[in-house]
């Protein structure tokens, strides 16, 4: 074994050991593993096996002390509608709106995970929808989790995103541990998706909309990324029987399809580095933006908020979601990357949009 991977498998190590720490089981979570063990299994379903297949086909490498899963989070076309590109599992091609558009090929997302699983327990790296607060008001944000999945990926997404903290402190859940998912099944081309406990939220009902599309949203992402058709519309039931309304008075009745990207998302999204990874002096910066002339401004910071380096880079097309990505060689230490919109209006309009991942270099 040479140095560099001596050094590559500690900074692993340390990413493990950090995760690890990160995890803080709920009251209920007891509860919940004897809901999930005591129904019929997900994976049993053609759909989940085919999702299994998809997971087990990925390819998992050491990249800079980072885990780094090959594969890609494509939402599929729907005929007649908007078609949804990317929601990529590796530095996606996000979302083009427009029907004639075509996907593009993702880059790869980190993965970090807990710790070491038991070898039959199926780990699958999910997007994740959480939200976060915009200049234009609250907005869709994703990560990528790294899960155990032993109903599935599907499933796994959903559950991760009502019971597990995003990692970005930038973003929050909106729902939380008192909902449980029961099961996802595509039927007669649509995806039905049954809830268990609280789902009589209260909020304003921008905020109540935007929770009904976070549940959408992942759902949806995590079916595409699992090579199935990500692009149908989601029905919500409850306990096993249709509902009219949740979140208070958000209507459901019919099966609910995704808002366009362009309104509820934000319009900058950073999928490398994750949050608080560990990374090499040379650092790619990958994500997807749907910005004015496509253009992406970005800035390096030291611990002390201190501008190290900046600079701007193109998304592949613009005004829609599509991917960026730059790269930076920097000196060992902790730094935070901001990625942002450009202002066309000249401090007329809003303010720009932007995201932030923290990272050390080592």
């Amino acid at each position: 074994m040479n140095h560099n991977e001596s050094h590559e498998e500690e900074l692993l190590r340390r990413a493990l050991r950090e995760e690890a720490d990160r995890v803080l089981p709920s009251a209920d979570a007891l509860a919940r593993i004897r809901r999930r063990t005591a129904r019929a299994p997900f994976w049993r379903t053609p759909l989940a096996l085919g999702m299994a297949a998809a997971v087990v086909t990925g390819t998992a490498v050491i990249a800079g002390g980072v885990v780094v899963l090959r594969g890609s989070d494509v939402d599929s076309t729907v005929t007649g509608s908007s078609e949804i590109t990317p929601d990529t599992t590796s530095g996606p091609t996000q979302p083009q709106e427009t029907p004639t558009s075509s996907p593009t090929t993702p880059t790869s997302p980190p993965i970090s995970e807990s710790t070491p699983p038991p070898t039959d327990v199926e780990i699958a790296t999910v997007p994740v929808y959480y939200v976060t607060e915009t200049p234009a008001g609250m907005r869709l944000a994703r990560e990528f989790r790294s899960v155990r999945a032993p109903d599935g990926p599907v499933v796994a997404a959903v559950e991760t995103m009502l019971a597990v903290a995003p990692r970005d402190p930038d973003y929050q859940r909106l729902w939380d541990a008192s909902t449980d998912v029961e099961s996802v099944e595509v039927d007669d081309g649509i995806i039905e998706i049954d809830l268990t406990g609280s789902t009589d939220y209260t909020g304003a009902d921008d905020v109540a909309r935007l929770a009904v599309q976070e549940l959408v949203y992942t759902v949806t992402a995590a079916l595409s990324s699992s090579g199935e058709n990500g692009g149908l519309p989601v029905q919500l039931l409850v306990d096993g029987e249709p509902v009219d309304k949740v979140w208070g008075d958000v209507d459901v009745s019919e099966p609910v399809e995704r808002l366009p990207q362009l309104d509820v998302r934000q319009h900058v999204q950073i999928n490398n580095p994750a949050e608080d990874a560990i990374v090499g002096r040379a650092v790619t910066v990958d994500g997807e933006a749907a910005v004015y002339e496509a253009n992406v401004l970005w800035q390096i910071l030291d611990d002390a908020g201190n501008e190290v380096q900046s600079g701007s880079t193109m998304a592949k097309t613009c005004c829609q979601f599509s991917p960026f990505r730059f790269s930076v060689e920097l000196e060992p230490g902790s730094y935070e990357v901001v990625v942002s919109e450009e202002d066309a209006s000249g401090g007329e309009g809003r303010p720009p949009m932007t995201d932030s991942r923290s990272f050390t270099v080592e």
